[in-house]
């Protein structure tokens, strides 16, 4: 198993340094320096290959130190009182969220490809290699940053506890990985990639870590238990995972599937599922377009077409609002204190939703699924990018993603007016309508924004791989306003005034840019 470990590390080692050679070859300032020479040269490819291996135990020591300083420092910010309460609140929710999502044995890389199907390696010792590698890196690094924040920074020092933790968290991994190979092997997929219980777990796990916020906190006895639970589950979790065998086969159809040669990884495959159009969807009743013609005709077919897709995921988190608002309107009619704390955190910090639209917008995926399955075509025709044809297709398509995005936004508005209604606090009425008022123009906001972002930056190359760097910049700007934003403390009314008038603003701002800069930006790259 270790001479496997050795060989798949070398293959992944050989694969970066060569890659990096030929990303270096392409640049104008050196395509004329390097040539295919450099591919022979040991110094220059162990140089490459030692930085290399130095950004990568950089990159991942880093990625976990933050993922633990976002929770202290979300701890320390938003919950000042109940640090150490609130911190392993989050981090048992965080721990159990990743045994679904941060499944990695089944993922499929080049590496993977190379050494299996191309190399030939024996698939059952190279997947005990990389098992031994993630639960050897995993503990060591959890080691390193549990001990520094948990032990440190909140309680006394203590080697054991932080194993406890450390061992916790790879329970829970193992048993993930087990749930993961379980699915396929029944149902031939990951999970993930195309389950309807992915969204609403993942919401409610992420909703969950909030509930420090009305002072609700997961009991201490309850981790403790589920610790142990965990610890115990890991060893048959071990035995199983070292006892597959079928991992050849496994693998050959995950490769199959994600097209591996083909795209970067299996992030690719789940970009295509979320555009996919099913055949029965493909058959639009002709009552629906009958009266319609020019791009209304080209806009309806394509929203019908892919009505699926744009409600699907609206609908879940509707779905998962409702059951939340639901919970809230239990808390506020049974309990005196959480009526008035959750009413005056409405009225005060309805900022907060800013950031919560932000993420529950489906603008990205909309303007994934134009892109993929209209405009990716379309743009070879240089009708389509004459102004008024953009403008005036712009519209129609802001009009079906503004319903869409509506769909949940107004879930969260008739939430918090009942919440508002339910109050001891009495509330006027024009405290309650700007409340909904401001619900509204912020999905009104999204969706303009994915969709004018789409239109002057347009993105995508035929692969639907993000290429323009201001992209992925401005879609960072929007996070970060909008995490500011949310720590605003103004009252409802006055928020709302302000809010409505900003959209307002900004959609004859939008459609204006929209005309005049998109001919020249909105075409295929």
């Amino acid at each position: 198993m270790i001479n496997t470990l050795v060989k798949t590390l070398q293959i992944d080692l050989d694969y970066s340094v060569n890659s990096f050679i030929y990303i270096l070859s392409k640049l104008p300032i050196l395509r004329d320096l390097i040539t295919n020479d450099i591919y022979k040269s040991k110094t220059i490819k162990r140089v490459v290959g030692f930085l290399g291996i130095a950004f990568s135990i950089a990159r991942a020591a880093f990625l976990k130190f933050m993922y633990f300083f976002a929770i202290l420092f979300l701890c320390y910010k938003l919950f000042p009182n109940e640090i150490v309460k609130s911190f392993f609140h989050i981090y048992f929710l965080l721990t159990i969220l990743g045994m679904f999502i941060n499944n990695k044995l089944l993922n499929t890389s080049k590496k993977k490809y190379f050494a299996i199907l191309i190399f030939n390696m024996d698939a059952t010792s190279f997947f005990r290699a990389n098992l031994f590698w993630n639960i050897l890196t995993s503990v060591i690094m959890n080691m390193i940053c549990i001990n520094f924040f948990v032990d440190y920074l909140l309680l006394s020092p203590t080697i054991l506890y932080s194993l406890i933790l450390v061992l916790f968290t790879l329970g829970v991994r193992l048993v993930g990985e087990v749930l993961n190979i379980m699915f396929f092997r029944k149902y031939k997929y990951i999970w993930y990639t195309n389950n309807s219980l992915y969204f609403p777990i993942l919401g409610v796990l992420i909703g969950c870590c909030f509930l420090p916020y009305l002072n609700i906190f997961i009991p201490f006895k309850g981790i403790i238990i589920f610790m142990v639970l965990f610890l115990l589950l890991g060893i048959p979790a071990l035995i199983y995972l070292l006892n597959v065998k079928d991992y050849k086969l496994i693998y050959k159809r995950l490769s199959q599937i994600t097209n591996v040669m083909d795209s970067k990884n299996e992030k690719d495959y789940l970009k295509q599922a979320m555009v996919d159009v099913k055949e029965k969807d493909k058959k639009i009743d002709s009552s629906i377009i009958e009266k319609k013609e020019g791009y209304d005709m080209f806009n309806t077919i394509f929203f019908e077409r892919h009505k699926e897709i744009l409600l699907r995921s609206a609908r879940k988190y509707s779905v998962l609002i409702a059951i939340v608002y639901g919970l809230l309107v239990y808390l506020m009619i049974n309990y005196e204190n959480y009526n008035q704390n959750i009413a005056e955190f409405i009225h005060l910090k309805l900022a907060v939703f800013v950031i919560i639209m932000f993420f529950i917008n489906r603008g990205s995926i909309i303007t994934q699924a134009m892109f993929f399955n209209c405009d990716h075509a379309m743009l070879c025709f240089n009708f389509y990018r004459d102004p008024d044809v953009i403008v005036e297709l712009f519209k129609k398509r802001l009009q079906t993603v503004v319903k869409v995005n509506l769909i949940p936004a107004f879930v969260i508005g008739i939430g918090n007016t009942i919440l508002l209604l339910l109050s001891k606090n009495v509330y006027s009425i024009p405290t309650i309508v700007t409340t909904f008022l401001f619900i509204i123009s912020l999905s009104i906001f999204f969706s303009v924004h994915y969709l004018v972002i789409y239109y002057l930056l347009q993105p995508f190359n035929k692969e639907m791989e993000v290429k323009r760097a201001s992209y992925s910049f401005v879609t960072m700007g929007t996070y970060l306003i909008s995490y500011w934003l949310s720590g605003l403390v103004l009252s409802s009314e006055i928020l709302s005034i302000l809010g409505v008038i900003f959209v307002i603003i900004y959609i004859v701002v939008a459609l204006q840019l929209v005309y005049k800069v998109s001919p020249r930006t909105f075409r295929l790259k």
